[in-house]
C-alpha cells in the first residue's frame, strides 16, 4: 500500500486547508480529470495537492494513498503508479517557500501547488490527453 508522509513544518503549511468537509487529491497536469487544463507530457512537472469538496465524483482518482494528514485520492493509471512510490514524503523547504515531494530514492518534484477548490466543480468532461 502507497503511503505518504507529510512532515510537520509542511502540515503546518496544509492546516488551513484541512477540513472535514475536503477530499485531497494529489494532481498533475497530464490531461486527464477535471482539474487538468492542458496536459503535459513531462509528469514530474506542475504536482498539485487539491483540497476539493468531498461529495465531488472524481472517477479518475480512483487509488488511495494512506497518509498522516488523511486519504490522499490519485490516479491509478500506470503513470501515477510508476511516478509514486510506496513511500513518498511531502516536505516545507522554509528557504524556497516549496513543498518538495520526495522518495528514499529520488525527488518526484521541487514544489507541489497548493489548491482550494469551494466552488461547484463540474466534474462532467470529455476528451483525453494522448503523450
Amino acid at each position: 500500500m502507497k503511503k505518504l508522509i507529510v512532515t510537520a513544518a509542511a502540515m503546518d503549511r496544509l492546516r488551513k486547508y484541512m477540513s472535514p468537509d475536503k477530499q485531497i487529491v494529489l494532481d498533475f497536469d497530464d490531461g486527464v480529470g477535471p482539474f487538468s487544463a492542458i496536459g503535459n507530457c513531462n509528469l514530474d512537472a506542475n504536482y498539485r495537492l487539491i483540497f476539493v469538496n468531498r461529495d465531488v465524483k472524481l472517477p479518475d482518482f480512483d487509488e488511495i494513498v494512506s497518509s498522516n494528514i488523511g486519504d490522499i485520492r490519485i490516479k491509478s493509471e500506470w503513470y501515477a503508479s510508476a511516478q509514486f512510490e510506496d513511500q513518498m514524503e511531502l516536505r516545507f523547504d522554509p528557504k524556497h517557500f516549496t513543498m518538495p515531494l520526495v522518495s528514499p530514492t529520488k525527488i518526484l518534484t521541487d514544489n507541489v501547488e497548493v489548491v482550494e477548490i469551494n466552488e461547484p466543480l463540474k466534474t462532467e468532461y470529455s476528451g483525453t490527453h494522448d503523450c
